[in-house]
């Protein structure tokens, strides 16, 4: 009697396979076979291989969307092409297509789809790209490493030299309110909680 087999892939593990593998089973999947992998690529994908070589002549192995099988053309219809090999069909829940080699137009729209999913993984390795090239242009910007440790011998020198708070913020490479807040504190500026030296 022929079977019906079910394949679900999620990209990783943040994701829920289990709404996939629901829909094959409603669909009559006596078996569903689930990987977390990327979609860019056939290596590795065990379970899918698994579930290709179980496929016997009649069977039909179903899947939910053609980029759940590949994101790339050829290895759409590669996968395909081996099931058809095999006496069997490879069927999508979405949209509804069935290939089974005997439909030249059902053929026409996998390759259409498996381009669409090129197209697809071309877009989200570009927006990755941007996000990387984002976050290095923000770290440029921003906080880099702990801030250089403040000497307060070093900022009473060169008050004592007649420096303003401005150019010894610049000279030690610190904020200017640390300087004020260690003359206050070592009272190298005017006495009292509110102190301030002069400026620059």
């Amino acid at each position: 009697m022929p079977k019906i087999l079910g394949y679900a892939r999620i990209s990783s593990g943040s994701q829920d396979v289990e709404s996939q593998k629901a829909v094959l089973e409603k669909a009559g999947c006596v078996v569903v076979f689930t990987e977390t992998g990327n979609g860019s690529k056939l290596e590795g994908r065990t379970q899918l291989e698994t579930a290709l070589k179980l496929l016997d002549a009649g069977d039909e192995l179903v899947a939910f969307s053609p980029d759940r099988i590949a994101r790339d053309t050829a290895d759409l219809l590669m996968v395909a092409r081996r099931v058809v090999e095999m006496g069997a069909a490879l069927r999508m829940l979405e949209p509804p297509l069935k290939f089974d080699g005997s439909d030249i137009m059902a053929e026409m729209m996998l390759t259409l789809f498996g381009l669409i999913g090129k197209v697809e993984k071309h877009f989200i390795r570009a927006r990755q790209a941007r996000g990387i090239a984002a976050r290095k242009a923000a770290n440029d910007g921003g906080y880099n490493g702990r801030p250089p440790s403040i000497n307060p011998e070093e900022v009473r020198a060169l008050r004592e030299k007649g420096m303003g708070a401005t150019a010894i913020a610049n000279e030690l490479k610190i904020g200017r309110a640390s300087v004020y807040r260690l003359l206050g504190e070592n009272g190298a500026g005017k006495s009292g909680a509110n102190a301030r030296a002069p400026a620059a």
